[in-house]
């Protein structure tokens, strides 16, 4: 009986840790956002944060979200590129070309909310959906 309250203790606090690494805002990332100016005009460069942990950027028609969208699947056929919450103000990206053939490099990127916007290596984007 004791083991298995050490193991259910031991669970639970390997799980508390673990949501207090960032990974909450994992959910607050996932969508497409477009980069915006001070006055809530779009750009037309977006990002884009999928749940599987896959990232995307490209540029599309300015507020075109399907232009953006075809602009994300015809950049991943070149590299593909990964997220992964490292800390409520850190992501890790691992970029890989043409599938890993060309290589593969990871780097870090400050991130942070400021209510409904994104800030992103230092860039302001407005989420799309």
């Amino acid at each position: 009986m004791k083991r298995r309250m050490f193991a259910l203790t031991l669970a639970v606090l390997l799980a508390l840790s673990a949501a207090g690494c960032g990974g909450g805002n994992q959910k607050a990332l996932v969508g497409t956002w477009e980069i915006t100016d001070d006055a809530g005009s779009a750009y037309g460069w977006g990002i884009r944060f999928d749940q599987d942990g896959t990232f995307f950027f490209a540029a599309g028609a300015e507020g075109n979200d399907e232009e953006l969208e075809e602009a994300f699947a015809a950049m991943q056929v070149l590299y593909t590129i990964e997220y992964k919450v490292k800390s409520d103000t850190e992501l890790e990206l691992t970029q890989k070309l043409l599938g890993g053939l060309g290589g593969k490099e990871t780097t870090s990127v400050a991130y942070s909310f400021q209510g409904d916007t994104l800030i992103f290596d230092g860039t302001a984007y407005t989420r799309v959906n």
